[in-house]
Parts: C-alpha cells; structure tokens; sequence
C-alpha cells in the first residue's frame, strides 16, 4: 500500500531495528516483551490465549525469518493463523503478525493521516489497547486501519461477513500445530531455528538493556527549570506558570514511559513529583481546590515511586494547607501527622509541614497542640542538614514560620485577647522582611497574608484606622498576582468587620465596599499569557 500524496511504501514488515520501546512491555518479534501477552496467556472471553511465542512461531513457519515487507495476503494468512490457534481479536492478531508495538502501530496510523490528508490524528496507545479489548473505532479509524493493514473491516472484527459460504474466497491452507504450550508436533517445523530464534532474543535483549530515552543532560535541564520557576513562582502571576509548568509535566511523563535506567526512573518520577506538586500549589492558588488534591496525590505517589522524603513532606504539607484552606482543619492535622515520619533529606519542608499543623490546630482553638506544633517547627529549622534543593516557592523562610505564627495567634484570640499583641508583633515583623526583599525575589502572595495577618489583629484590639491602612495597602499589591488564598483572608476580614463593634463605622464600610469589589474578580479568570 502506497500513500496517496507521497507514494511512500506503507505496507506492514518486520522492522530491521526496533522503532519504538514502551515501558509497558509491549514488543516487537525478536525485539521487544509482549506484556499484553503473559508468559502463561491472558484469558479472553473466557478462554485462555497464547503467548506472544506463539504467534511468532506462526509467523516463522510461514515465511521464515524473513525481515522483508509482508504482501497483504500472507499478512491475513499469518493473521488469521494466530486468531485461529492463539485466541487473540483479529486486531491484535493483525498487529502481531506485523511484528509491531501497540505504539509502533499508532505511529504509523499517523504517518498515513498525515500522508493522506496533511494533519494529525488524535489517536493514542490507550484508543488502541482499548480496541484490541473489544472496543469499535469509529467509521474515520476503521478507515485507516484497514488501510494501515491493508484489508477489510471484516477481517479486523469490525464487522461481519453474510455472504454465502460458497462466495467467501479461502485462504490457501498451512500446516497446523499446536505450539502455544511449546509443543511441537509438527515436523514441518525446524526445532534448530527456534533455538537459534531463542538465542537471537536473548542477545538483543542485552543489547536493549544499555538503552535510554534519557540522554545525560535530560534530567539537569528539568532541575534547572524548575529552579528558575520556583525562584519566579512568587513574584509572577499565576495562570502563566501554570501553562509552563503543565507543559514541562507532559513532557516528564512522555519520558516515564519510555525506557531508562532504575536510576534515571527515579530521577524522572522526583521530577514528575515536583512538576505535579507545583500543579497542586498553582490550582489551589487559582481557586480549583478539588484539582489541586488530584495533583497533590500524584505528587506523592511521584515521590513514593522515587523514594524522596523531602517531597513526600513537602507534599504532605500541601495537602494539609488545601485541607486547611477548605475549611477542613482536623483533616489538615491528620494530613500533616501522616507526613512527619518522612524527614526530609534536606531543605525546610518539616518546618513547613509542622507550621501548617500548628495554624490547623489554631483554627480548631487547641491552643496546647498549637504552640507544641510551632515549637516543633522551631526545633526542625535549627536541624535542617542542608539547604532546600528548589528555592522560592517551595522554601519556607523565617519570615513565611513568622507569619504563620501570627495566624494561629489570630485564630487564638478568641479564647485570649492576649495573643493578638502577639500576632500583631509577628505580622509586623513578617511585613518588615518581606518589604525589605530585593524585587526579584519578592513574594506578593505571602507578602499579602502578612499584611492582612497584620490588619486583623488591628483591628481586634480596635485600631480599625491602622487596619483599613493595611488592609488597603494589601488589596493594591493583591491586585498584581490574584490568589484565592488572599481572596479567602480579606472575606474573612470583612465578616470581621461586619461585627456590631464595626458595622456602622464609615471606615469599616468603605473597606468591606473595596474588599467585596476585589472578590468579584477571581483569582484567574482566564488562563493567559502574560503580558
């Protein structure tokens, strides 16, 4: 089969090198594992299939070690040799007499879309494992694959032939054996080539196991990303990090499901951990909750999988502090317990993870558990063994454990009016460091909840004028990078400010006016580049 626009030769051979690994096992003859295959056959439709060995022997008996380009008749002949004995949906039972990978065979549905009509089709690995389990493509699939295989959608399963039998041309007839168990009773069959056949896997399996899709620059260069994003994360608004950082993910995982070395596996999946987990972060911050749970629990299952404590803290703490931030404070206690026993290797991530306890427990008033919590805070910074590996966003600095502690002081006032001298002594000193940051390395979202940190207790101990200053201040820098976080805070200070004691005073209705008109914005209301 030729393509229409280039006349290029696209009928199905055996390749002469491998075209394409995939870590699902799936493999070409010779080549490659077959995992859809297990080594005893799979089960379908209630009977047991063959092996992928099988199949190779059917395609060995007919033509040979053969690696030239199959005519479409002894691609169906071999074909439906392997549906008869092996068991396999004509498909798959086409496609392992192509000697191709599921991904292989996608590759090639998309250079004849591509010949055919200049564009690309959205056909994936998944698609086609799904139709090889007895799923129907629809009319524009069935279409090339009949031509990727040169044939009918009858004989790939996707229809039935009613013709007379008298009418239905046959194929010539080949010596049938049962050789799914490894039997051989057929004396056609020459047990020397098989041997040899044998030895041939074995020596191109050592060959295969010195290759990587991860070249010796591959994982440096997502480290430096990284670095550069989470350095900028603070200062630069949301939405376009998100799309970057989305990007830099997809392109992680495309490399996950290639081949690599353990070690390098483990590098990809911290990668993939950190990229899902700044994801998390950037979808909590655009106000998507939900969506940032999901991303958070890949994070760590990215972590689990690279056996790194210090995402698995730094992840753990992520989910508390979305678990915190949706009104779920025992969750968050819970969330953040779970991840204490994995000390970090390096970095601030316990002093994180103990800190987002402490404003849990605040916010529940267990004042007791709060302050061991931020005492234990204190204690795992005078123990970190060495600097954080990521910067900016996913550090958490002296000025972010003061803030902190200025909000559980907050949510403690209720039962001690005396901790608010407090939190307001710690808000103002966060407030102080922040101002005091080079503009490169500002950071406007945490900047912010000080602020406003700072504006609460103000306004608790009835310095409503010193609070509306504040307050102020923070809507006009909140208003350059949009979080629901603050949008969250500055809510919760105008049900502050609704209270009796304030209601009616002008100041008080002027600020909950600016606040309510700051609130309607969302935190991104569309997801576009930055300006």
């Amino acid at each position: 089969m030729r393509s229409e626009l280039t006349g290029r030769e696209m009928r199905p051979h055996f390749p002469r090198r491998p075209i394409h690994r995939h870590t699902d096992g799936t493999g070409e003859y010779g080549y490659q594992y077959d995992h859809d295959a297990e080594p005893g056959g799979d089960v379908m439709g209630g009977q047991r299939v063959h092996d992928r060995e099988c199949a190779r022997r059917i395609h060995a008996r007919i033509v040979g070690w053969s690696q030239e380009p199959l005519d479409p008749g002894t691609l169906r002949q071999i074909a439906e040799q392997i549906h008869s004995c092996c068991g396999h949906r004509p498909l798959k039972a086409y496609r392992l007499a192509a000697g191709w990978t599921v991904e292989a065979a996608v590759q090639r549905v998309h250079l004849i879309q591509e010949d055919l009509r200049g564009t690309k089709c959205g056909l994936t690995v998944r698609s086609w494992r799904e139709w090889e389990a007895n799923a129907t493509p629809d009319r524009v699939y069935q279409d090339l694959l009949c031509r990727l295989f040169a044939t009918g959608p009858v004989q790939l399963g996707f229809g039935t032939d009613y013709s007379p039998p008298e009418l239905r041309v046959p194929l010539p007839a080949v010596p049938s054996a049962h050789i799914g168990d490894g039997t051989i009773n057929d004396p056609t069959i020459d047990l020397r080539g098989l041997v040899m056949m044998a030895a041939h896997e074995s020596a191109d399996f050592t060959r295969r196991g010195d290759q990587t899709n991860v070249g010796p620059h591959t994982v440096e260069q997502f480290y430096a990303d990284i670095r550069r994003i989470a350095a900028v994360y603070p200062t630069r608004p949301v939405a376009p990090t998100f799309m970057e950082v989305l990007a830099l993910r997809n392109r992680a995982f495309e490399l996950i499901e290639g081949r690599q070395y353990p070690n390098q596996a483990r590098e990809l999946y911290l990668v993939t951990g950190v990229l899902c987990g700044i994801l998390a972060n950037a979808s909590f911050d655009l106000g998507h909750l939900t969506a940032a749970e999901t991303q958070a629990r890949t994070a760590r299952l990215c972590a689990e999988l690279a056996g790194n404590n210090w995402l698995l803290s730094w992840v753990g703490g992520t989910q508390s502090l979305i678990a915190y931030w949706d009104d779920r404070p025992g969750d968050a206690v819970i969330l953040a317990r779970s991840a204490w026993q994995h000390a970090p290797e390096s970095g601030t991530a316990q002093v994180r993870l103990a800190a987002i306890e402490a404003r849990a427990h605040a916010r529940m008033r267990d004042a007791e558990a709060s302050d061991e919590a931020l005492h234990r805070a204190e204690r795992a910074r005078e123990q970190i063994r060495a600097d954080d590996e990521f910067d900016g966003m996913m550090s958490f600095p002296e000025v972010k454990q003061s803030f902190y502690g200025s909000t559980c002081h907050l949510w403690l006032g209720d039962v001690d009016e005396h901790r608010y001298r407090t939190a307001e002594r710690l808000a103002a000193d966060a407030v102080g460091w922040y101002e005091a940051m080079p503009p490169e390395r500002s950071r406007i979202g945490e900047q912010c909840l000080a602020m406003l940190d700072l504006a609460d207790a103000r306004q608790a101990r009835g310095d409503l004028d010193g609070a509306a200053e504040v307050a102020q201040a923070a809507l006009k820098m909140g208003s350059r990078r949009r979080t629901d976080s603050v949008a969250r805070r500055l809510q919760h200070i105008s049900r502050r400010l609704s209270r009796p004691a304030h209601q009616d005073a002008p100041v008080a209705l002027a600020l909950r006016e600016e606040i309510d008109a700051f609130c309607r914005t969302p935190a991104a209301a569309a997801l576009e580049p930055e300006a």
